[in-house]
């Protein structure tokens, strides 16, 4: 039912007629938690770089190969060289039984018995030492095959076959698949609905996916003021897609044609007692929806509206 204020006709409206709820957007990208530029371990020439940049490869690929004939030489002497010493250590066990019984008949001093045991605890040792280095030099020889740390795709190829690398050396960059993670820009003024949101989405490539908000770092970049989330999906998104996640506020919002300018600044007329109220509204920008937190039963002035206020004989309707 229209109202009249200084002959100036009016209705009102519930808040939760005419507010509406901003749709926030914020451009976003897939990022691989885990990206590693893979290395050579060990030199020698490259002999093999199956993969190619975009291929998919599962965990334990080979992703390279290196000349591997002076490591596979050196396994092969180390383990002679042990051979060698566990020989010596059985000769020595040997003639240490065969000096304890002499020292049990007196035929030997206990001074050469102890040599006999020493000489034995020696070679033992260096058995233990040849034994590592055997382990050592395989070691080396199976860092000649370089194998995928995770699955993933091959990002870049650094290397060719028939380079020369070194320990450090890299040879490409492997990204993950299993592990990613969406991280967005979000204006610091946003952050609030972003956290209270509660369902956000990625438009990207056509489609649309769900999302999980993961965190939002507490760090705000001083030239765009904006802090990074983190969004986590269910997805397979795969990395270095762009987009932007989209999320709606769950305040309500004036719509801008509510908003009036008044000696107080922007605000909107609601309805108290039967008579109209000017309210200000400080954070309400020109062109934008405001953020308000009155009940949704609140009465909001709609027709007639613009005409509250604007002569002498309508000072009721500015009061507060």
């Amino acid at each position: 039912m229209p109202r009249f204020a200084a002959a100036v006709e009016w209705s009102a409206r519930p808040l939760s007629e005419v507010a509406v709820y901003p749709e926030f957007r914020a451009s976003a990208h897939v990022v691989a938690v885990d990206e590693a530029r893979i290395a050579a371990e060990v030199s020698g020439r490259i002999e093999s770089l199956p993969k190619r940049v975009g291929q998919a490869v599962a965990k334990g690929a080979e992703l390279a190969r290196i000349d591997d004939a002076a490591y596979r030489i050196e396994v092969e002497r180390a383990a002679a060289q042990s051979r060698l010493i566990g020989d010596r250590v059985k000769l020595a066990e040997a003639q240490l039984d065969q000096a304890r019984a002499l020292a049990n008949q007196g035929f030997i001093s206990a001074d050469a018995l102890r040599i006999r045991e020493t000489e034995l605890a020696v070679l033992k040792s260096e058995l233990a030492a040849t034994r590592q280095g055997v382990e050592a030099a395989r070691l080396q020889f199976a860092r000649t095959t370089i194998r995928a740390p995770f699955a993933g795709i091959v990002r870049e190829r650094i290397a060719s076959v028939g380079d020369l690398a070194v320990p450090g050396t890299p040879l490409l960059v492997l990204s993950a698949t299993d592990n990613i993670e969406l991280r967005a820009r979000v204006p610091t003024a946003q952050i609030g609905s972003l956290r209270a949101a509660g369902k956000w989405e990625l438009a990207a490539g056509g489609a649309t996916h769900p999302l999980r908000l993961l965190r939002v770092s507490p760090v705000v970049e001083p030239g765009g003021q904006a802090q990074e989330a983190v969004f986590s999906s269910n997805a397979a998104l795969a990395p270095g897609l762009a987009g932007e996640v989209r999320w709606r506020s769950q305040v309500p919002h004036l719509p801008p044609a509510f908003l009036q300018q008044r000696a107080d600044g922007l605000g909107a007329y609601v309805e108290r007692d039967g008579k109209p109220v000017f309210v200000a509204l400080p954070d309400a920008e020109a062109g934008r929806p405001a953020a308000v937190d009155w009940p949704a039963d609140t009465a909001v002035i709609d027709e007639g509206r613009f005409a509250i206020g604007l002569s002498a004989n309508s000072a009721a309707g500015n009061g507060k």
